[in-house]
C-alpha cells in the first residue's frame, strides 16, 4: 500500500530536477512513490529522470505534449497519485535527509494536512534564512479549522501566505481531502490551486498539523511566475490570491483580511516602489496602470499604516529610487 506520493510538476527544470531527485530518492521506501509530471518540457528533463529510473523503480515519469499551466499540472499529478497522502514538491527544491521518514511517522496521526518549514536559499542553494509561516509558534501545533476559535488563532498567527498553502512544497495533505474539494473554475490559472483546494475545506473542519520542523531547502532567484515581468508577478500574488480568499470566505471576513495582511508582509511597500521604477524604465514590458491598481487593492483595508504605505508609494518619484540604488551600489564598491 502506498502511503505517500511525492508529486513533482515540472516544466523545463532539467538543470535543477536532478539535484531535487537525488535529494529525495534515496529516502524512498516501498510504501512511497515519486511521480514527475512533465508539462511539455523541451529541455533535457526526460533524460535526467530516465537515468534515475534505472536505479529507482518507484520513480514514475509522465510527459504531456502540451503546456497545461501550473494549476492544471498540479491537479494532474495529484490525480495520478496512489498514496494516502500527497507531498507536492517543486522540481528545484532540495529535500533534507530524513524528511520522508519524518512525514511517514507524522501521517500515522491521520490529520488532513501537515505543514513543514523550509530554509530560503539563493540560486546556488546557499542557505540565507529560515522562513517560518507563523509568528511566535515553536514546536508542533494542531488546529481544527472547523472550530471558530481555533480558526481565528490560526489565521491571526499567520506570518506569511505559506500558512495559507501558497508554497508548493509546504503542505502534505490527505488525497481524499484534495479530491473532496469542489472549487470554482476561476481558481484555475490563478497559480494558487493548492490554496484553493485546501482552504475550500476549512468549513468542513480541516485539521492542520503544523510540524514546526525544517524539511527542505527552497531555491530562490528562480521564480517561474516572474517570466512575464514583475508587475504580472505581483498581479498573481495580490489580485489572484485576493480572489481565492474573498471567494471562499467573503471579502469582509476576518479570514480574508488576514490573507490580505500576510500578502502585505510578503510584498512590502519597498518592493512595490522598486516595481514602480522598473515600470518607468521598461514601459514596453511593465504596465504602470496595472501596478497602480494592484497597490490600491493591496492597501485597501482602512487603517493608518495602509494609508501611509500607499502615500509613500504614490509620492516617491522613480528617479529618486534610482539615485538611491546607484548610491548604494557605489558605496558597496568603495567598501570592497
Amino acid at each position: 500500500m502506498i502511503q505517500l506520493s511525492i508529486c513533482i510538476p515540472t516544466y523545463n527544470f532539467g538543470k535543477f530536477i536532478g539535484q531535487t531527485l537525488d535529494s529525495l530518492l534515496p529516502q524512498v521506501s516501498a510504501n512511497v512513490e515519486v511521480i514527475v509530471l512533465d508539462g511539455g518540457s523541451i529541455d533535457n528533463t526526460a533524460d535526467i529522470v530516465s537515468i534515475r529510473q534505472r536505479e529507482y523503480p518507484m520513480l514514475i515519469y509522465h510527459h504531456q505534449n502540451f503546456r497545461g499551466g501550473i494549476d492544471r499540472d498540479i491537479e494532474k499529478v495529484v490525480s495520478l497519485a496512489q498514496g494516502q497522502y500527497c507531498w507536492l514538491f517543486s522540481a528545484d527544491d532540495i529535500m533534507l535527509p530524513g524528511a520522508v521518514n519524518k512525514i511517514l511517522e507524522a501521517i500515522k496521526s491521520n490529520y488532513d494536512v501537515y505543514i513543514c518549514e523550509h530554509v530560503l536559499c539563493n540560486l546556488k542553494m546557499d542557505p540565507i534564512r529560515k522562513h517560518p509561516p507563523f509568528n511566535k509558534m515553536s514546536g508542533s501545533r494542531l488546529f481544527n479549522l472547523g472550530d471558530a476559535s481555533q480558526r481565528k488563532e490560526y489565521f491571526r498567527s499567520a506570518r506569511t501566505s505559506e500558512a495559507f498553502f501558497s508554497f508548493l512544497s509546504g503542505p502534505i495533505f490527505k488525497k481524499t481531502i484534495w479530491d473532496s474539494a469542489n472549487i470554482p473554475e476561476s481558481f484555475r490559472d490563478t497559480c494558487w490551486i493548492v490554496a484553493g483546494h485546501l482552504l475550500s475545506m476549512v468549513s468542513k473542519g480541516l485539521t492542520v498539523n503544523y510540524l514546526g520542523e525544517t524539511l527542505l531547502h527552497k531555491r530562490g532567484g528562480n521564480d517561474s511566475f516572474s517570466d512575464r515581468g514583475i508587475v504580472n508577478r505581483y498581479r498573481i500574488a495580490i489580485e489572484a490570491f485576493h480572489h481565492v480568499g474573498n471567494s471562499l470566505f467573503g471579502k469582509f471576513s476576518e479570514e480574508a483580511f488576514h490573507i490580505r495582511r500576510v500578502l502585505q508582509l510578503d510584498i512590502p511597500v519597498r518592493y512595490l516602489i522598486l516595481a514602480k521604477l522598473r515600470a518607468a524604465e521598461n514601459q514596453d514590458k511593465e504596465d504602470i496602470k496595472v501596478l497602480n491598481r494592484l497597490v490600491i487593492m493591496h492597501y485597501a483595508d482602512p487603517n493608518l499604516s495602509n494609508w501611509m504605505k500607499y502615500a509613500l508609494y504614490k509620492t516617491v518619484p522613480p528617479f529618486t529610487i534610482k539615485m538611491y540604488l546607484d548610491f548604494k551600489t557605489l558605496w558597496r564598491k568603495t567598501k570592497e
